[in-house]
């Protein structure tokens, strides 16, 4: 399966993909005894997902391929979860839709903040980021769109915000899932950041969350 993450702007989304797929990797379950095979594509012009790659501690490959033609070039072998850093759904959508055509899963990454949720709510441009997952439906093999949930990322601890917005979100009529990835200096450096024993935090939970809820297949 391929697991879209993406964002209406930059929100440390390319620190969960890394952070998120080595998890997926480590994480082991009843059905995952031995974690599982994983993948990472890097669909955003600013490369940071694969040059964090290039650093030598993955343990999975991460190929470029930020292009309006993701849906055609990608190539996921049979077993392998693959994990998608799509550029800024605002900026390239393009690139956003392409993956979208193909995507099982699609992980919204936000912000409990104005900023991003008037940008995923009320775009300048007007269309949404939920329109833009609703219109690759005809696109599709199945001819449905991938189901969607929302990540509440860079979250502060004991404040408000982040029951305000997962309610916000709610009432908009998006799914938001339980976990959520707190704020953290040491995450925002995205690359060189140590990614061996990322089950062990916030990404461990998220993954055992997506498989509880039959998302991660």
């Amino acid at each position: 399966m391929l697991i879209a993450n993406v964002s209406p702007r930059t929100g440390g989304k390319t620190t969960d993909s890394g952070l998120l797929a080595h998890a997926v990797a480590e994480t082991k379950t009843k059905k995952a005894p031995r974690g599982r095979k994983v993948k990472g594509f890097d669909a955003d012009h600013s490369q940071q997902f694969w040059q964090w790659a290039q650093n030598g501690e993955f343990s999975f490959p991460v190929d470029r391929l930020a292009s309006a033609r993701f849906h055609k070039e990608y190539v996921l072998p049979e077993g392998v979860i693959g994990i998608a850093d799509c550029g800024h759904s605002e900026n390239h959508p393009d690139i956003t839709d392409s993956v979208l055509r193909v995507a099982d899963l699609v992980i919204l990454h936000m912000a409990p903040t104005a900023g991003d949720f008037e940008r995923i709510i009320e775009p300048v441009d007007k269309t949404t980021l939920g329109d833009m997952i609703k219109r690759t439906a005809p696109l599709r093999a199945d001819l449905t769109a991938p189901p969607a949930v929302v990540l509440l990322n860079r979250t502060v601890p004991n404040t408000k915000s982040s029951k305000n917005y997962r309610n916000e979100m709610e009432a908009e009529g998006w799914d938001v899932l339980t976990t959520t990835i707190p704020r953290s200096e040491a995450f925002a450096q995205a690359i060189g950041f140590p990614v061996i024993g990322a089950s062990a935090g916030p990404f461990g939970a998220l993954v055992l969350e997506l498989e509880s809820r039959g998302l991660l297949k």
